[in-house]
């Protein structure tokens, strides 16, 4: 069912950019503006200039990240491969002071609408991400991050053992970027040893956790160009470069996704307050002395513990100033759907949705991950509090995705997210 390509990627060229560990970034949507200015400060080559288009500082920021793109091509600093291939990805990390190691593969994949079930999402987009990066694609004809998926292997771990048989040779790349996990990268060019992982996807569905807002991109993008013109089976706007990583991958990490309200009048703020406290009991929680409000929101996060049972809590900062308070929700209402059951769809139908409209979330309710923005946004009164999240138990997001449910937008935040710039998706005839 799901097709998977090898194909023809541009990567730096050491010899011209010089070290490949300085030039890649996060995905677009994690980047906060210090990081952005920290990545431009770091190199002249740092694919953040063409990843994050929407921030940069031209006129025209989408075509400067094609420009951009183009001249670096014309300098030799990335450079076209000699023919298509996946790659082996392994990234070491640390996490709660575990060191782990997540293997995958990047290849191009087929893309499929959704209602042929077999690429399949979890959660909801927001219109304003998917246009931009459909802006990108249309004016640098490339895709520069990979969206990671999930499959499951067989009951022998066929792809798995054959990832890790690769994954022990002499690695065809190594980046150790400052911030961001080690990533050793292998290009496997070998049709057999292609043939083979074709072969194990063929009757396979795959699971978006983290780039819906980059497929629905990239759907949208294809749609346009069929409007205009016949576009042929191979073209390479029919598929997307991704990272493909199996359920049983021991390195395979969600955290909680934030959500900050932001813009919000004063009577939707006082409107949330009392949602909240109409439906949950509220518990003062004493934050550690000594550490920085960035810091007290890790350490808030951590003390909510992981889901047990079918309980709703949230965190709350902010609701008081400086304070921090865990929301227990009071008996929430029954229901057999896991989907229905996810915290975030009872915080966002419980709490949310009776004050804020769906149309006005948008604007309202700004989901966020890092601890840092969120605590500046508060304290330059840029948002009025935060909503503190736990993570989507695994069992929960497989009971979910397997059903074709849709969770809503950035509730899942799986750690680490593929960098930027190790592997680029050009656009052509062919792959």
């Amino acid at each position: 069912m799901a097709e998977i390509q090898p194909f023809r990627a541009v990567r730096y060229n050491p010899d011209v950019a010089g070290d490949v560990s300085l030039h890649i970034c996060p995905p677009f949507d994690v980047i906060t503006p210090q990081l952005q200015q920290e990545l431009y400060d770091r190199s002249p080559y740092n694919i953040v200039r063409l990843e994050l288009a929407r921030r940069g500082l031209a006129e025209d920021p989408y075509e400067q990240a094609a420009e951009t793109s183009q001249m670096w091509i014309e300098s030799g600093a990335l450079k076209h491969e000699e023919e298509p291939s996946i790659y082996v990805t392994e990234e070491e990390f640390e996490y709660r002071g575990q060191k782990l190691v997540r293997r995958g593969f990047v290849a191009a994949v087929r893309l499929e609408d959704y209602d042929r079930e077999i690429v399949l999402p979890h959660e909801g987009t927001r219109s304003e991400w998917v246009a931009d990066r459909v802006r990108l694609m249309e004016a640098a004809q490339s895709n520069y991050s990979p969206l990671l998926v999930i499959y499951r292997d067989d009951l022998r771990s066929s792809v798995g053992n054959l990832i890790r048989a690769i994954a022990g040779g002499k690695p065809t790349a190594v980046f150790t970027p400052p911030d961001m996990p080690q990533l050793r990268l292998w290009r496997v060019s070998d049709p057999g040893t292609i043939a083979v992982l074709q072969r194990a996807f063929a009757d396979s569905e795959i699971f978006i956790a983290d780039g819906h807002h980059r497929y629905e991109a990239a759907l949208r993008y294809r749609g346009g160009v069929r409007a205009e013109r016949e576009v042929g089976h191979d073209e390479s706007i029919n598929f997307r470069m991704m990272l493909m990583v199996s359920f049983d991958e021991p390195g395979l990490i969600t955290r909680g996704y934030h959500r900050l309200v932001e813009s919000a009048t004063d009577d939707e703020v006082a409107g949330l307050i009392d949602s909240i406290e109409s439906t949950c009991k509220l518990e003062e929680w004493a934050a550690p002395a000594g550490r920085s409000t960035a810091e007290q929101i890790e350490a808030f996060s951590l003390a909510l513990g992981e889901r047990k049972g079918d309980e709703v809590i949230f965190g709350l900062y902010g609701k008081e100033p400086e304070k921090f308070h865990i929301a227990h929700m009071n008996s929430p209402p029954p229901t057999e759907s896991a989907l229905e059951n996810s915290e975030y769809s009872r915080l966002h139908s419980l709490v949310i949705r009776p004050v804020i409209s769906e149309q006005r979330e948008e604007q309202v309710i700004s989901p966020h991950h890092d601890a840092g923005l969120i605590a500046l946004q508060i304290e330059t009164g840029a948002a009025r509090f935060a909503f503190i999240m736990r993570p989507v138990p695994m069992s929960e997001f497989v009971a979910i995705v397997t059903r074709g449910w849709r969770l809503p937008a950035k509730a899942t935040n799986f750690f680490p997210k593929p960098p930027a710039g190790v592997v680029i998706q050009q656009f052509g005839e062919r792959l």
